[in-house]
């Protein structure tokens, strides 16, 4: 989280009869903001809210719209919401720039707490990750020894075609091997656009990590991402089929939202 300066906040003041008794209601409030209503409340998501020391009873609010990854901030109370730019009610005149100074420490440790508050939401989520690829994906998740006995599990979620995968096999995962106690990988079953053959990829590597853990798993991850079509006739295609519909009902959970996702068996993300 960046430091809070003048910049940092844009847009303007509103008074509302409504107290955002729920969350509900604040994304109602939001909307208004943003578009006057027309916004769907669903697509705005309040990443955390906190109190600001001795700032009244304002309260800190950060946030996401659907499709815009950059997160917005807002400052509430049961009147009024705040997005940026703060004027004084009588004479007009915009006092955002002297609010965010003479408030700025109180406001960054209010920041810092939400972030605080960000990172635990983010390693309780891993977790559930982990807990789910153990108890659902028992027999796709592959796994190879590491050389650090003290070192922790990895978990790694890849997908033969992604190009950033490959690039973090190629060059990043080796040393993640060598720091750990075990890398855990899990091959994506996705059939998106641009990825149909992940499953038959996805398939091909299983099958030859079961029939041989032996195996220079590494440098198969590697072959994987490049066998072409006629190397499917190998795979057990109903197995694919199965895994398939087994993987989207875990990727909808919305538990993983990208490939390569890594993380330690506490939690955290790594790299």
């Amino acid at each position: 989280m960046k430091k809070i300066t003048s910049g940092l906040l844009f847009g303007f003041m509103i008074a509302s009869s409504l107290f955002a008794t729920s969350q509900d209601v604040l994304k109602k409030d939001i909307s208004k903001i943003f578009t006057n209503g027309k916004l769907d409340t669903s697509s705005i998501n309040i990443i955390a809210q906190d109190k600001t020391p001795d700032l009244k009873d304002l309260k800190v609010l950060i946030g996401t719209i659907k499709g815009n990854p950059k997160p917005f901030l807002l400052l509430y109370n049961k009147d009024t919401i705040i997005v940026g730019s703060v004027r004084d009610r009588k004479s007009g005149k915009t006092i955002f720039k002297k609010f965010i100074e003479k408030n700025k420490d109180k406001l960054q440790a209010a920041l810092t707490k939400i972030q605080k508050q960000e990172t635990k939401q983010e390693i309780k989520k891993n977790k559930k990750s982990i807990s789910l690829l153990n108890d659902k994906f028992k027999d796709i998740m592959f796994k190879i020894k590491g050389g650090n006995p003290k070192g922790k599990t990895v978990y790694l979620i890849t997908d033969p075609n992604c190009p950033y995968c490959k690039q973090y096999e190629e060059n990043q995962l080796a040393k993640t091997i060598k720091n750990s106690k075990e890398v855990r990988v899990v091959s994506l079953f996705l059939d998106i656009p641009g990825h149909e053959t992940s499953p038959m990829r996805s398939s091909w590597l299983l099958e030859k990590y079961k029939n041989d853990k032996n195996t220079n798993m590494l440098a198969l991850m590697h072959k994987a991402s490049d066998i072409k079509n006629d190397t499917y006739k190998e795979v057990d295609k109903k197995f694919a089929n199965e895994k398939i519909a087994q993987m989207k009902k875990f990727l909808a959970k919305g538990t993983i939202t990208g490939t390569p996702t890594i993380f330690d068996e506490n939690g955290n993300p790594t790299r």
